[in-house]
This record gives C-alpha cells, structure tokens and sequence, in this order.
C-alpha cells in the first residue's frame, strides 16, 4: 500500500498490521476534502428540506379544519420550524467532530465546546416560539440568549488560548510515536464513525415508534434528541477521551500532558451533566465546564513554557571557537 495513502512513512508502515492500514485508508477516504464538502452540501440541503416541511406542516394545521393528529401535533406558530434545522446541523457537527480526532486534541475539544453550545443556541429558537404565545417564557428565552452568547465567547478563548501553545524547540518534524498516535486515533475515529451512525439509526428508530405508538393512543408526543440522542453522543465521547488520554502516552507521558487530558475529560463529563440537568441549571454547568477547559489549557501553556526555558538553560552553550 502506498504511504501516500494513509499519511505514513514507509518505515512505520511496515510495523503496522495490514488490517490498521486498510482502516487508516478507508478513514483518510471517508474524510477526504472531497467528501466533507459533499456532507457540508447535503447537510444544508436536508436542512432547508426539513424547515420547508416543517413551515408546510405548520400551515396546514393552521389552514385544515380537522387536520390530521401527526400535522396537528406541530403546532401552529411559525416560530417553532426555525429550531428544525438546527437538528440537522447539530448532527452535521458531530460528524466534524469525529473528523477533527485525529488532527489535534484539542481541536476535538473545542469541536465538543461547539456542539454544546449549538444544542443551547436551538434551545433559544424554542423558547422564541414559546415566548411569542406566553409573555412569561420571556424569562428562559433571556438566560439561553446570554448563556449561548457566552458559550460562544468562552468557545472563542479557548481557540485563541490553543494556538498559544508553546511548542518545543525541533518539533517540527512528526515523531514516529506521533505518527503512531495519529493513526491510532483514526482508528478510533473509525471505530466512533461506524457507533455513532449505529447510535443514530436506532434513535431514530425510537422517535418513529414512540410517535407511532402515541398517534395510536390519540395524541402525538416526539422525544427531544438532546434528551437521549446527544447525552448518548458525549458520553461515548467521553469514553473516547479517556481512551485518547491513555493513547497518548505514546507520545509523551508528561506529567502536564497527562493532566491537561484528564482535565479535558472531566470538562467533557460536565458537559454531560449539563444537557440532563433542568433549566436553568444546565447552561451554568456547560459555562464552568467550558471556564475549566480555558483555565486547563492556560496553565498546560505556562507549565510547556517552564519546561522549554529550563530546556533552554539546561542545554550546554558551545564556546568560542578559536
């Protein structure tokens, strides 16, 4: 098999089973520019197609004098079709973050952050709706809106603290334990590609039977996914953390390194909790989750500054020559 291929030197492919390469070339496949952009289009095309339905199904219920119990059952604000959409990109996001795994962790914990933050975001359309029928909604509508807003900028700072990240002196070209992990990684991204798809068959399947079996008991009732769906989705990705922080020992068993990962974890634990707790004690949980992170990440900076200048001084300078 060509490295070219599968993003590996020639040495370090003929130490892997043949069985990783096949997987590491079906991943760098599956992720290929090529392909994210044609998901990026189908996802906003099932978006539209999902929020053009759902305004039809919003009017026909207005419009019909006995519509039917699945159309009734959408209601009759317009409002409402504005959060449809944002489910179909919420799964698109998801989709990115297991393509972000393997390039840097990171980048797959802000894409984590991303998600979160995306799930309250909907939860502000919701609340729109409900607020244009009940004045008193007003209230939960304004704590989503400031609470998105600063996930948004806490999202921010953590990008912005992680491109600060002190680099050690001659790591510019990947180790064979970095390329190691890399692939490592691709083959949970693999793994969590085939779960999550699984995960989301079979969620799907539950919403069709639980809305059939409540159109047959005279009322119509359609589980929220964040109430099962995406709790699902992070607590795999917890999982998948820790069986990245255990990986990573490969490339460096730093006691900083370590850290960092396992506090990146237990970031990711909160935003767990976060999407199970009531309102309006879910969105303060994901805000500490995400302060942590930062706070986490800041201090992995300083203590990789500390040890590179100690590097430094330790490194004996050559004298004059003569």
């Amino acid at each position: 098999m060509a490295t070219t291929q599968t993003g590996l030197d020639h040495h370090l492919s003929l130490q892997l089973p043949r069985v990783w390469l096949i997987l590491i070339r079906a991943h760098d496949q599956m992720f290929s520019e090529h392909n994210k952009a044609l998901l990026k289009k189908l996802a906003i095309k099932v978006s539209i197609a999902g929020f053009v339905l759902h305004l039809v199904m919003v009017f026909l219920s207005r419009t019909l004098s006995h519509p039917p119990l699945i159309i009734s059952a959408v209601g009759r604000n317009y409002l409402s079709a504005i959060a449809t959409p944002f489910s179909f990109i919420l799964f698109y996001e998801v989709l990115t973050l297991i393509a972000a795994l393997p390039a840097s962790t990171t980048q797959s914990i802000a894409n984590q952050f991303e998600v979160v933050s995306l799930i309250f975001i909907r939860d502000v359309f919701k609340d729109i709706a409900a607020a244009s029928e009940h004045v008193r909604q007003a209230l939960p509508l304004f704590l989503d809106m400031c609470s998105g807003l600063l996930m948004f900028f806490l999202v921010a700072i953590f990008q912005y603290v992680a491109l600060k990240r002190v680099r050690p002196a001659g790591a510019a070209e990947l180790s064979a334990g970095s390329k190691t992990f890399i692939a490592q990684k691709k083959l949970v991204a693999i793994g969590l590609t085939v779960l999550l798809l699984s995960m989301a068959v079979y969620n799907l399947g539950i919403v069709v039977v639980h809305t059939y079996r409540s159109l047959m008991a005279g009322h119509c009732i359609t589980p929220e996914p964040k109430a099962f769906f995406y709790n699902d989705v992070f607590t795999v990705m917890i999982f998948t953390d820790v069986l990245v922080l255990i990986l990573s020992l490969v490339v460096s068993g730093r006691y900083e390194m370590v850290f960092r990962n396992a506090a990146f974890v237990v970031s990711i634990i909160l935003l767990r909790f976060s999407l199970t707790e009531v309102h309006p004690y879910g969105a303060p949980l994901a805000l500490f989750a995400m302060a942590f992170g930062i706070l986490t990440l800041l201090v992995f900076n300083f203590h990789s500054r500390i040890r590179t200048d100690d590097s430094l001084v330790a490194t004996p300078h050559p004298g004059p020559t003569r």
